[in-house]
């Protein structure tokens, strides 16, 4: 795959009816791109009025994706299109 060509990113969420999709850069890092995620699903990290902290993790296959440097098309591989999950984590405070 060349640098030049897009990945089309999936990100399913199961709270939402619908998946958030985009055509991203091959060398957008999983940190440039959960926050696009969490804005499209209009999701906020961080701590909630009841003092609890809500944390988002990104997902492919079974995997975390938890190094904000780690590329898409590093995740994408071959593949054209990337397939992901949203996952909520609540933290009681």
């Amino acid at each position: 795959m060349s640098h030049d060509e897009k990945i089309k990113v999936v990100v399913h969420y199961m709270a939402a009816e619908e998946p958030f999709k985009s055509d991203e850069d091959p060398v957008e890092t999983v940190g440039q791109f959960k926050p696009k995620v969490l804005g499209g699903f209009g999701l906020v990290e961080g701590q909630t009025p009841e003092g609890n902290i809500v944390v988002y993790t990104l997902f492919h296959d079974e995997t975390p994706l938890e190094n904000p440097g780690q590329t898409l098309g590093e995740i994408a591989g071959h593949h054209k299109t990337l397939q992901l999950k949203l996952s909520q984590q609540i933290t009681q405070g």
